[in-house]
């Protein structure tokens, strides 16, 4: 994808400061009508899975057309059903198209 921005986000999910960067960058990006996903590791797809307000989390960016994705193998349950549920060689060929990757820990 031309222009795409992938972000991959390896902490815990919440309503702290991190997660909060990682929401806005993503948005900031979709503001300007870049396609932007965001990789979601299993330690953030664990986190929004325990919260009850993890898919309200994701509402946030999926209502502006940033697409969450994450590995299918570390699906658990009461993970958000926003999510897009991918295999190794989607992820792979996702980073591979994306023009821009940032990694947030």
């Amino acid at each position: 994808m031309a222009d795409s921005v992938l972000y991959i986000v390896h902490g815990a999910a919440g309503r702290n400061g991190r997660w909060r960067e990682a929401v806005e960058m993503a948005l900031t990006g979709a503001a300007f009508a870049v396609p932007t996903q965001v990789w979601l590791g299993p330690e953030a797809v664990a986190a929004l899975a325990r919260r009850h307000d993890g898919g309200a989390l994701l509402d946030e960016l999926t209502g502006f057309g940033v697409g969450c994705v994450a590995d299918r193998a570390h699906r658990p349950a009461g993970a958000p059903a926003a999510i897009q549920w991918l295999d190794d060689d989607a992820l792979n060929a996702l980073r591979e198209q994306s023009a821009q990757i940032i990694v947030l820990s």
